[in-house]
């Protein structure tokens, strides 16, 4: 069987990246999913978008940002 190696460009946004944040940590803290090194790359690009997404919503009142994040 010959592997699928296509590559798409997607548009997200914030509350996109907002919503597959979610997931993604929901999925690990349950451990159902064990990323590899390329899926790690993608999910830590999301995670840094969204950190962007959440300084841009709530700037320094890291209260808020704080209890997003939990």
């Amino acid at each position: 069987m010959m592997k699928n190696n296509r590559h798409y460009k997607v548009s997200l946004s914030d509350k996109h990246i907002q919503f597959l944040v979610k997931c993604i940590d929901i999925s690990q803290s349950t451990q159902s999913i064990k990323p590899d090194k390329s899926e790690a790359e993608i999910i830590h690009e999301l995670e840094k978008l969204n950190d962007k997404i959440q300084d841009d919503k709530y700037g320094d009142d890291t209260i808020y940002y704080d209890l997003y994040k939990s």
